[in-house]
């Protein structure tokens, strides 16, 4: 039912999106909200805790040393119910936030490479007594694919905030066509 290399490839793909447009913004803007609802910062925040959660925490259970992948603040300022706030004091620095969202990434693929092709249709782990369950999925393929579908909608967010921020809009065709690379 799942193809992990399909996975492997989606969530490969999905991050050079992201990638793509967050360096379109300078680290100075990443704390500005210019609708009031979200900034840069929390979203790449967001990003990273979300597919922690989702594509380990959920799957393997947490475990001890991910502290030195993911600090253990980052539920609180960018997990499920979090509000973001234009103050960059309380949160990680842009640089910091770039380091954590490759390190998650990193290791994401390291594991979901490692993983049998069985363990795809295996139920999920919900360990903790406000998440004992997901309403997306229950299984650990299902949960890997919403890594990509999540990070997806929050490219959107980036680039509405990017054209909020002042940019225009990005021109794919004429960047590839002057040799730029998307992949």
């Amino acid at each position: 039912m799942y193809d992990k290399e399909r996975i492997i490839h989606q969530l490969e793909r999905t991050r050079v999106l992201t990638l793509q447009m967050i360096e379109r913004v300078p680290h100075d803007r990443w704390f500005e909200m210019p609708t009031g609802v979200t900034h840069v910062a929390w979203n790449i925040g967001h990003i990273a805790t979300a597919e922690y959660f989702l594509g380990m925490a959920f799957v393997r259970g947490a475990r001890e040393d991910d502290a030195g992948m993911i600090d253990g603040s980052y539920a609180g300022l960018f997990g499920y119910g979090s509000v973001p706030h234009a103050d960059p004091g309380g949160y990680p620095s842009p640089d910091e936030l770039m380091r954590t969202l490759e390190a998650v990434h990193r290791q994401l693929l390291l594991e979901t490479r490692a993983m049998p092709p069985e363990a795809l249709v295996e139920p999920c782990r919900f360990d903790d007594a406000w998440f004992d369950h997901h309403p997306f999925f229950k299984e650990v393929g299902e949960a890997l694919e919403c890594v990509a579908f999540h990070e997806h909608i929050h490219i959107g967010t980036l680039g509405l905030l990017r054209r909020e921020l002042g940019s225009g809009p990005i021109d794919y065709f004429q960047e590839s066509s002057e040799g730029r690379r998307f992949v």
